[in-house]
């Protein structure tokens, strides 16, 4: 991201924000309600489009172009808060339909990656149910297992937690931290700071649209060095 802005109206989201993401990076946006963590998430795989500067994925620069957007999404998987899962679909069903429809892939070709997946997140159980038979939580690791049957280069998570109940919390992180072990590019907006610490290679700071800090995650916790980020660490440990 070079510079990059975005307004809603006459509101400010994103201001002049700039940030690199290595390959096989762990990065953790972190900062108060408002400050714009979403939308510069969103903003990485075309959801929201931004106004100023520039973005590149993979060496491709979102734009306009449809065939772009599309060229980065097949790159880039999202899990987002409210698991937005097909309700009338089956587990399988949710995990296959993508590779279908927009790689092309044959049904029992889509079907054995989705099977794949659901293994790799302990799902595997419950291929043949649907969303409402789940617990938050389950659903929740379908969401990644559906963003993974698509063999992402990158993964985007956005407060993936932030809707469960705190006993079904654990179990989705720790699906998250069985990806960052096997070197998967992830940018992860949560508040869970225990994960951040934990995991994140880099943390992110943002407030009022900007990005005021950057470091490792032992130096942002033990010593952050600006006044917003020291405020919001005060209120949230």
């Amino acid at each position: 991201m070079e510079r990059v802005s975005k307004s809603f109206g006459g509101f400010k989201a994103l201001k002049d924000v700039s940030l690199t993401v290595a390959e096989g990076e762990v990065v953790v946006v972190c900062g108060p309600s408002g400050s714009g963590k979403s939308t510069l998430i969103r903003c990485i795989n075309g959801l929201d489009t931004h106004d100023g500067g520039r973005i590149f994925v993979e060496g491709v620069e979102l734009s306009d172009d449809i065939d772009a957007i599309d060229e980065v999404r097949r790159e880039v998987g999202m899990v987002f808060q409210s698991f937005n899962l097909f309700a009338h679909m089956n587990v399988l069903r949710n995990c296959a339909i993508a590779p279908m429809r927009v790689r092309g892939l044959d049904r029992a070709e889509a079907e054995r990656l989705a099977r794949e997946q659901l293994v790799r997140l302990h799902m595997e159980d419950h291929a043949q149910k649907y969303p409402d038979e789940l617990s938050g939580g389950q659903r929740q690791r379908v969401a990644i297992a559906r963003a993974l049957t698509m063999a992402p280069r990158i993964m985007l998570f956005d407060e993936p937690t932030s809707a469960l109940d705190p006993e079904m919390i654990g179990e989705v992180l720790d699906a998250m931290r069985a990806l960052a072990r096997e070197g998967m590019t992830m940018v992860c907006v949560t508040h869970e700071m225990g994960f951040a610490r934990q995991v994140a290679d880099r943390i992110v700071f943002m407030s009022e649209g900007r990005i005021v800090e950057t470091a490792p995650p032992d130096t942002f916790f033990d010593a952050p060095a600006t006044p917003e980020s020291r405020q919001f660490l005060a209120k949230i440990l």
